[in-house]
């Protein structure tokens, strides 16, 4: 695996402090790159972006206790301060809230898909190019997490945070997408990557449906589940509680960064004010799709594509952008969840080859690395 591995398990400061330990050079890389990326878009000092983090605590610990011991102990494997790891945590919160984003800072952040057939005897594909800042490629890891009482995960993300896409062994797999509305206020409430770990951490496709529509959701999102029995689902959360989400279901689906919920909306569609790319790359997956099932190589193909240019599917940097500024594709997932495999790429999928996560032995790695440990 190109990427690196970074196995824990135990109680939640147990595998954090095994987190941290291991990722620590980019955790403190993911640092600075939030540092810059706060100064620049939101005009915020790191120091003002920590201490913003104390108001979702109380929401965060009801939500699901385990997460911020793990927070502790990521913090104290790499040699930083929690608040620095919990404010990493709640970029989306702080960045998209508040009024913090400029107007021209449109998100352009992922493409994701799901395949699923149950009628076939159960199989399902949930995929995602997943695009941002390009510097992120350095902080980047694949998490293979083993809690002492909930199912292992494999995940692909940004070393320090909770979770981004991945799949589980209870065969739930998750592909996510930003959105923005006009009641992204940044006001307490659960914060997107405590969702997207609590997803991964659920026994049943059920569980993980309501880690999303139960709780009281501090930012606008898109979670793509899909199950490896052939169910699929996709969620559009607002800010809000359990009436604020709109769902579909399969046996096709694709979503970007702006909301598919019918008008009337209770709120303003922002991404579609600001984000014109996500409507063709909408399209762009959506012609793929629209022949039913596909086979492996067909989802890999449709998220190589590069028609529509610079707005395609697999987006790569624009040099006359400062970094700072650019998005790009980090990596591409696709999850086989009637397989237990998770095929990720490092870096552009036109360019980079998909690589094979067995999630089964992975997440027995997590858990032979901590008893060695002990």
């Amino acid at each position: 695996m190109t990427w690196q591995v970074v196995l824990a398990s135990g109680g939640p400061r147990e595998r954090g402090r095994a987190y941290g330990e291991q990722a620590a050079a980019r955790i403190h890389r993911s640092l600075a790159i939030y540092e810059e990326i706060f100064a620049h878009y939101a005009q915020l000092p790191w120091a003002e972006v920590r201490g913003r983090g104390e108001a979702f605590v109380e929401a965060i610990d009801g939500y699901d206790v385990q997460l911020l011991p793990e927070i502790e102990g990521i913090a104290e494997g790499a040699g930083v301060d929690p608040e620095d790891v919990l404010a990493m945590n709640l970029r989306t919160e702080i960045m998209f809230g508040l009024d913090a984003r400029p107007a021209h800072a449109a998100m352009k952040e992922c493409t994701a898909i799901a395949w699923a057939s149950p009628a076939g005897g159960g199989s399902a594909l949930v995929a995602q190019n997943w695009d941002w800042k390009p510097a992120v490629r350095e902080t980047c890891v694949l998490l293979a997490c083993a809690p002492h009482d909930r199912p292992g995960f494999v995940s692909l993300v940004e070393a320090g945070l909770w979770a981004k896409c991945g799949m589980n062994e209870a065969g739930v797999g998750l592909a996510t997408n930003a959105l923005q509305s006009s009641r992204d206020k940044g006001e307490p409430g659960v914060p997107y990557h405590a969702i997207l770990r609590r997803i991964l951490t659920s026994a049943t496709f059920e569980e993980g449906v309501e880690a999303v529509t139960q709780a009281r959701r501090a930012s606008s999102a898109n979670y793509l589940l899909g199950h490896r029995d052939g169910r699929a689902v996709n969620l559009e959360a607002a800010p809000g509680g359990p009436g604020d989400v709109y769902a579909s279901e399969g046996p096709a689906l694709a979503h970007t960064n702006h909301f598919l919920w019918p008008e009337p909306r209770p709120f303003k569609d922002v991404g579609r004010i600001d984000g014109e790319d996500s409507m063709v790359r909408l399209a762009a997956a959506r012609t793929a799709i629209a022949a039913g099932a596909a086979s492996m190589p067909e989802v890999q193909e449709t998220l190589r594509s590069h028609a529509d240019a610079p707005d395609s599917v697999c987006v790569h940097e624009d040099p006359a952008l400062a970094p700072v500024e650019d998005y790009a594709t980090i990596t591409s997932m696709v999850a086989d969840l009637a397989a237990g495999t998770l095929w990720v790429t490092q870096g552009n999928p036109c360019a980079a080859p998909y690589e094979p996560v067995e999630l089964a032995a992975t997440v027995a790695r997590a858990r032979a690395a901590t008893s060695v440990a002990r």
